[in-house]
């Protein structure tokens, strides 16, 4: 069977964007990192933390965010370009506690803007997409949901149009980087349909926080988010058709040396260490990667580390951090059977910058060596690896500034190309 994976989405320009584009670089010392352990947020953020934490007294705000970047094409790929995009986000969250007296209860709707013309469309070819806020250029809503919590928060129900990214295969220090290999797990972005940025699906989500050291979640979702460029382009589509199954999502955390909260007083703190272990099932039937039958059902598991190496002495944030992710799939059934990253952080890495972070990180896609071209012959290669470099730059309280620098070794992943190099610089806004 001819190779199946996710195609890059097509792009359309518009002047909204333009116009946002010049007001975000043009704002000011005014940052927020991406969604990088600096607590600082970007236009991609889980809407558990910037959003509902930046709920006021009221118990409702009007939070929006935007990202926009320039990226070039150095070398390798088909040509030698230069691209601009961006993505806004907005939206609004409720405390409901606060604002109609409903103990436990909040609720969340945000809409996304992507525009431009993304670089691996352009000129890279590259498997995993290098950039995280390339998408289709339309206005959509991005989720909505409703959520009650019991027991002060040790017990969550959510339901709505859900994010799976928004809370599963995380690493906290790998929100950092803007290859989209570091977000979304390959795994599930390129082997399945799933709700990920920018397509939302109905679903419901339960979670178990009964201490700072342990949680547990699972998630159901409809297994038909649609296509963000087709069949879904403004995430309004709501679907249940049995033949797309269930995906299912499920997570279980333990942290060890949790940190405490923000009102204790600053002191020195043992390292912090985040650990996870995941996995996905998708009920519907999928098709083999070779020339067999059909298989029921798809899955893939998952680990996640997020460490704390080294912290400046007498203080408890700040310093050396690493994060890994791996995990694995059958490759009967999937165009990605293993896929491993690896990276660090150095928050702080110059004197009077601490909110500054330094980051380098390594991805390595493993593709099935099951898979056939579009003529039936065995591919040529299977594997894409990806090098990031990047430096952001806080300037302020809203504003960060993050250059940026990718080698991408065999774009495409498919057959042998020259390395693909991508220099660029990203702005992201908070308000």
């Amino acid at each position: 069977m001819a190779i199946a994976r996710s195609q890059p989405r097509r792009k359309r320009r518009g002047l909204l964007a333009a116009s946002l584009g010049l007001a975000g670089l043009l704002a000011g010392p005014v940052t927020f990192a991406q969604e990088a352990i600096s607590t600082r947020g970007g236009s991609r953020d889980s809407p558990a933390s910037p959003v509902v934490g930046a709920i006021n007294e009221g118990g409702i705000t009007f939070p929006v965010a935007l990202t926009t970047e320039v990226l070039g094409n150095l070398s390798g790929g088909t040509s030698r370009t230069v691209i601009w995009e961006s993505l806004v986000n907005f939206g609004v969250a409720i405390d409901l506690e606060k604002l109609a007296g409903w103990k436990g209860g909040s609720l969340s709707a945000r809409a996304i803007y992507p525009q431009g013309s993304g670089l691996t469309n352009e000129a890279v070819h590259d498997f995993d997409t290098l950039s995280n806020i390339d998408g289709y250029d339309s206005l959509r809503l991005y989720d909505v949901w409703l959520q009650q919590d019991f027991g002060g928060g040790e017990l969550s129900l959510r339901a709505g149009q859900l994010l799976a990214d928004a809370e599963f295969f995380n690493s906290d220090y790998a929100t950092l980087f803007i290859n989209s290999s570091f977000g979304a797990i390959p795994l599930v972005s390129q082997n399945l349909n799933p709700p990920i940025f920018p397509t939302a699906a109905p679903g419901v989500r339960v979670r178990a926080a009964p201490s700072d050291l342990f949680y547990a979640e699972v998630a159901l979702f409809s297994g038909d988010a649609g296509g963000p460029d087709t069949s879904n382009k403004h995430n309004t589509r709501l679907s249940f058709r049995g033949a797309d199954g269930v995906l299912v999502f499920a997570e279980i955390g333990f942290t060890s040396n949790p940190k405490p909260n923000e009102s204790a007083a600053a002191e020195a703190h043992p390292l912090t260490g985040t650990y996870k272990l995941g996995g996905d099932y998708d009920s519907k039937a999928f098709a083999d990667r070779g020339e067999g039958p059909p298989h029921d059902g798809n899955y893939s598991i998952y680990l996640v580390v997020d460490q704390e190496l080294w912290h400046p002495q007498g203080k408890r944030e700040g310093g050396l951090s690493c994060f890994a992710r791996a995990g694995i799939a059958p490759a009967d059934r999937n165009t990605v059977t293993r896929y491993g990253d690896a990276g660090f952080n150095y928050k702080g890495p110059r004197p009077g910058r601490d909110e500054d972070i330094l980051g380098l990180a390594f991805s390595y896609t493993q593709l099935s060596q099951k898979l056939l071209d579009n003529l039936g012959r065995p591919l040529l290669s299977h594997h894409e690896a990806v090098l990031e470099l990047t430096y952001q730059a806080a300037c302020g309280n809203h504003l960060s500034i993050q250059p940026d620098l990718q080698f991408i070794f065999n774009p495409g992943a498919t057959k042998p190309a020259r390395t693909a190099i991508v220099a660029g610089v990203r702005f992201n806004v908070q308000f």
